[in-house]
């Protein structure tokens, strides 16, 4: 499922540039493609895969407060530092009272949802993931509040009315803290309805972040998946920065005492000064490109029982990365190769005596293919790299 599919009959486009973190946007249902990513049935096999869920994975909430582990949970015999693994009866008997489950990172054990997360990500160039919500007859959940990251809420089963308020919460990074304080806050900043929506199966509900909203279960029970979508923010630059500045000893040098301004106030310019020309690098772009493509995830794709024979390099000659403002580069004793977002890989294989293409290609999260490909080819025909085989 692409993104066009995934909206349909939503254009995506026009969704990317009037209301990707802008505005609220409600999608009704345009066939059953996004109902069928997690009908009951699927959910109740999902549930079924017992070593998955524990008190980290799976949250009861009743008249929305989290209900205590040993109340769903196995907690006899539990190992220091362990979550305490779930105990299916005692969920049913809670959801039997009303209560409601989240199922957080759904992802990890079903298939159809976490071929959306993967999507999502590639095209947000975001972290993302999905949390599934199941609630009964009348239940509200969760009071008002609003998220850290981009939502993408699509019905699976049942309806649910949501009350999107006017509020919005200025690109937050912490939230609220829980209890009869923070829920006062809340409501008494969230403002009026701006939209009340009742979402239906295969709608899709878009809200970015920090959108204040709540939500309430109608007649049936209902069942809806929460794709959660988180760019990298700038406050993620300051670990790049750290990394990309750690090897330049102005940066590693003590500071200047404070008692004496002058030479403090110098420092500190001399340092913003080189911080700035870094930020605005083209060596700093592929640091950030990297980060990126880092925050996605690739598909399982085993396909057994058909196996993938290793092939196999070795290091020719002697060859290290140089990291310079200009971009990064391979300096050999026959000139230098410049490299790009691959370069992470590349320095890794330079420091091993023999590796695998394919292990190679698993130590970078996000790495090309083709770049990659394309990157080990110039280092063959400069003789850094030979073709070998394992003996």
């Amino acid at each position: 499922m692409q993104l066009a599919e995934f909206l349909t009959p939503f254009d995506a486009d026009t969704f990317r540039t009037r209301y990707f973190g802008k505005l609220p946007l409600h999608i009704p249902a345009a066939g059953p493609a996004r109902a069928a990513l997690l009908p009951w049935s699927r959910f109740n096999e999902v549930l079924a895969l017992t070593p998955y869920w524990n008190e980290d994975t799976l949250k009861v909430y009743f008249k929305s407060r989290a209900a205590l582990r040993e109340n769903y949970c196995d907690t006899a015999d539990l190992r220091s530092g362990t979550p305490a693994p779930v105990n299916p009866a005692k969920v049913k008997a809670l959801m039997g009272l009303g209560a409601s489950l989240v199922a957080n990172s759904l992802h990890r054990v079903c298939a159809p949802v976490d071929a959306v997360v993967r999507m999502l990500g590639e095209e947000f160039a975001a972290r993302s993931f999905a949390n599934v919500y199941c609630s009964f007859r009348g239940v509200q959940a969760f009071q008002t509040h609003f998220d850290l990251h981009d939502v993408f809420a699509v019905q699976a089963e049942g309806e649910k009315t949501w009350r999107i308020y006017e509020a919005r919460a200025d690109a937050p990074v912490a939230p609220v803290p829980p209890g009869d304080e923070g829920e006062k806050f809340l409501i008494a900043t969230r403002g009026k309805v701006l939209q009340e929506i009742v979402m239906r199966p295969g709608d899709v509900l878009y809200l970015p972040r920090g959108q204040y909203h709540d939500a309430l279960t109608g007649a049936q029970a209902s069942l809806h998946i929460t794709f959660g979508v988180g760019p990298a923010t700038g406050l993620s630059l300051f670990k790049l920065l750290e990394k990309a500045l750690a090897a330049e000893s102005g940066f590693r040098a003590y500071l200047p005492d404070a008692r004496d301004p002058a030479a403090l106030q110098a420092c500190l310019e001399r340092l913003a000064a080189r911080v700035r020309d870094v930020m605005q690098s083209p060596a700093f772009a592929t640091d950030v490109q990297v980060h990126q493509r880092a925050l996605g995830s690739a598909a399982a794709d085993y396909r057994l029982p058909a196996q993938s024979p290793p092939a196999w390099y070795s290091l020719g000659k002697a060859a290290r990365l140089v990291r310079r403002d200009s971009g990064f580069a391979v300096v050999h004793d026959g000139g230098e190769i410049a490299v790009g977002a691959s370069y992470p890989t590349i320095e890794w294989l330079l420091g091993q005596r023999m590796f695998a293409l394919e292990d190679a290609m698993a130590r970078q999260p996000g790495v090309d293919p083709r770049e990659l490909r394309l990157d080990l080819e110039r280092l063959l025909r400069a003789g850094i790299l030979v073709e070998t085989e394992m003996k």
